[in-house]
């Protein structure tokens, strides 16, 4: 179990610049003392009751005013975020007044936090467990409400419980063995072997279960790629700014206007994706656009899922995607124009970029094929990431080769697979965990944070 953090009291800007209000944040040993200094309220800092915010006047660390009208909490430790005594300031927003506040904090004796401090500390404290701690960056980087609500459940400890259970119930059938193996000659009421490799297959399911989350995590954490590729001139850029709800791309009946990738940001029935409009397939004498071609049929093939979109007033066969393109992702065939259309075209996804008709259906099927054709399983509990995967997967392999020397009673086998799994566990959840993980987590967070 990692230790306590004590020593240094640390202090940073917790909110961007330039909103109406800037929060700055102090945590450590001296961190209502060293505030005391800088703000006057009715009564002092240190008398005025804790988690209880007052209104004051913010001073220099030589006395003169910065904010006239600051508020000023005190939350003592161990109940706040780090575990510890913590200090927030909410000035009045902008650059200038925030950076004077931290460069009075740090003349008055607070160290510059690094990225992610606050959290490690929180985490180091016994405040919150590792998974917990991973979830603040995720909730900061969410790009969908569904990423938002997945990494607000595993904050609120949800991963975290369910990998608490097994490490318990690894621990318990490892007393079990040990028992063995310390009183071999007692006959004391052992639980026999066939309940104990029902108790391993229970957790090696848990285990399964949730290892088959992992790729609605890697989605919900990291977006898929979607290219929308096609002949030119047939509605591509017109449907990705329908898409957006906004002009991204330059829309012309001019064949050709696209000349290279365009890129947006976009989520799509919450599933959050990283949006490709590629330049028109056609033969070209311009060297440009032929460039531009390559680059589109590149994004085409490497894309997770791909928009084939033609224009459905015109004849289909010369359209199609061309036969020696190797997509790794699923190509969806999406006819535009659809407005100009008498009938659906069978095969095809009937869409009008300029309308908004058909648009709802391809969300469905955009939706449906991410889960059953690229895989995953969808979850309202929890999505495990690529680093709790990856031990998971490790500790299933020990789970499963338990059950060998189970068969045989090689108690002493038995309880060495039996570790290793619980190390793996406790490696997600920071029960055991080298601290250049721990420096490698926390790298991605921001200052402040």
């Amino acid at each position: 179990m990692v230790e306590r953090v004590t020593g240094e009291t640390i202090c940073a800007i917790s909110t961007a610049l330039g909103g109406a209000v800037c929060i700055l944040r102090v945590s450590g040993p001296a961190a209502q003392e060293i505030s005391s200094r800088l703000w006057r309220g009715r009564v002092g800092l240190l008398e005025q009751r804790a988690r209880e915010l007052c209104l004051g006047t913010l001073l220099s660390s030589t006395g003169e005013v910065l904010d006239p009208s600051c508020l000023c909490v005190r939350m003592p430790g161990p109940h706040s975020y780090t575990g510890e005594d913590v200090v927030e300031f909410q000035c009045h927003g902008g650059s200038l007044c925030a950076r004077l506040t931290l460069e009075s904090l740090l003349a008055a004796g607070c160290r510059l936090a690094e990225p992610g401090e606050f959290t490690k500390r929180a985490f180091l404290n016994g405040r919150i467990d590792l998974t917990q701690a991973e979830a603040v960056a995720d909730v900061i980087e969410a790009g969908s409400e569904l990423a938002l609500r997945l990494a607000g459940r595993q904050l609120a400890g949800h991963l975290g419980r369910r990998l608490r259970g097994l490490y318990e119930e690894l621990e318990w059938i490892l007393s079990e063995v040990e028992s063995r193996m310390d009183f071999p000659d007692e006959d004391l009421d052992w639980v026999d072997l066939d309940e104990l490799q029902q108790r391993l297959d229970k957790v090696a399911a848990e285990m399964e279960g949730l290892l088959r989350t992992r790729v609605e995590g890697e989605i919900m954490r990291g977006g898929l790629s979607l290219a929308i590729a096609g002949p030119p001139n047939v509605g591509k850029s017109s449907l990705l700014n329908r898409f957006l709800g906004r002009d991204r791309a330059i829309v012309s009946s001019e064949p050709g206007t696209t000349r290279d990738t365009v890129e947006a940001q976009l989520t799509m029935r919450g599933i959050p994706f990283r949006l490709v409009d590629t330049a028109g397939i056609r033969e070209s004498e311009n060297l440009v656009e032929q460039l531009g071609v390559q680059r589109s049929r590149s994004s085409a093939e490497d894309a997770d899922l791909v928009l084939w979109v033609i224009d459905g007033s015109e004849e289909i066969q010369s359209q199609e995607i061309p036969a020696d393109w190797a997509c790794r992702g699923t190509v969806l065939k999406v006819a535009n124009k659809s407005d100009l259309l008498s009938a659906p075209l069978p095969g095809w996804l009937m869409v009008s970029a300029k309308t908004g008709d058909g648009l709802d259906a391809l969300y469905d099927e955009v939706e449906k094929t991410v889960w059953s054709t690229i895989g995953g399983e969808r979850t309202d509990d929890v999505a495990v990431a690529a680093r709790h995967a990856n031990l998971l997967e490790r500790a299933l392999d020990q789970v499963k080769k338990a059950g060998i020397p189970l068969k045989s009673s090689d108690w002493e086998l038995l309880a060495i697979h039996l570790k290793d799994a619980m190390g793996q566990i406790g490696r997600i959840t920071g029960q055991a965990v080298e601290p250049d993980v721990l420096e490698t987590i926390f790298s991605r967070f921001c200052i402040g944070k």
